[in-house]
């Protein structure tokens, strides 16, 4: 394995390159799932594990352990809904949505410090969305 290791984006945006084990390992479940941003994501991925055994080997034990819990759930979920929770549920969403109020916030906070002579200030600003609803 190449010992020096680039970033994932830096790995899209050149030739394919080594990324390392760490960096392939947090994003593992989305290459399984097909949830990647993009189709050069993918080719990383796969570069990295046709160079790297132990991580092709995990990849392959998550792949099963994942296809396994969604083959039981499928198996095991059949129970029908209720007829017309559907509808109920969209009246309800439907009569929610008119009773819903959105406020919206901000905050600035200054925050100024000197350190050696020299005074420094910062400034953060930060936005908040509060969503309600009446439930009579």
């Amino acid at each position: 394995m190449p010992k020096s290791a680039v970033s994932i984006e830096e790995a899209v945006m050149s030739d394919l390159q080594w990324v390392s084990c760490e960096q392939i390992m947090p994003a593992l479940v989305l290459f399984i799932d097909h949830e990647l941003p993009t189709e050069s994501e993918y080719q990383v991925f796969e570069f990295h594990f046709q160079n790297c055994p132990p991580c092709l080997q995990t990849m392959e034990h998550e792949r099963t352990a994942i296809e396994f819990m969604q083959n039981l759930l499928r198996n095991t979920c059949t129970e029908q809904a209720p007829e017309g929770l559907n509808e109920r549920i969209l009246q309800q969403t439907q009569m929610l949505a008119g009773q819903t109020q959105v406020e919206f916030f901000s905050q600035t906070t200054i925050t100024e410090f000197s350190f050696d002579g020299t005074t420094s200030i910062q400034v953060t600003q930060e936005f908040t969305q509060e969503i309600r609803h009446d439930f009579n």
